[in-house]
């Protein structure tokens, strides 16, 4: 069991060690809070709206569908191309008429074309080289 101080010395020295004057954060501490919570509001912002980017710009009157995004070459021969345009989360595949030059990887590119569902779903087939 634990005894209370008698002499009345001992009961001061306990006071002064309670009373000993806490540590601060530093001065630079705030603004860092401030810059990482601003980071992570551009990165949330950025990173939402590339989820919902889309290859598909506008469906014309006409019935061809505009298409914009990176191009990723699924089989392309010296006649033939046939891949997929992305643009964020989302991507469509696009066959290309014969005697089309394939577009270069990673290239931004525009494309006009018609729904082909005999080749699934979220599939297209150019209208005109890229």
């Amino acid at each position: 069991m634990e005894n209370p101080p008698s002499a009345p010395e001992q009961g001061s020295v306990a006071a002064v060690e309670e009373a000993a004057p806490s540590r601060r954060r530093p001065v630079w501490g705030v603004p860092i809070v401030v810059v990482a919570v601003v980071v992570i509001v551009v990165l949330f912002v950025v990173g939402f709206s590339g989820l919902f980017a889309n290859p598909v710009q506008s469906v014309n009157a006409n019935g061809t569908t505009t298409l914009t995004g990176s191009f990723e070459p699924y089989i392309c021969t010296a006649t033939n191309c046939d891949g997929y345009i992305s643009a964020g989360a989302r991507s469509v595949f696009v066959v290309f008429p014969h005697d089309c030059p394939p577009p270069a990887r990673d290239a931004t590119i525009t494309v006009f074309g018609k729904a082909a569902p005999d080749l699934g779903n979220a599939s297209y087939r150019a209208t005109a080289c890229a």
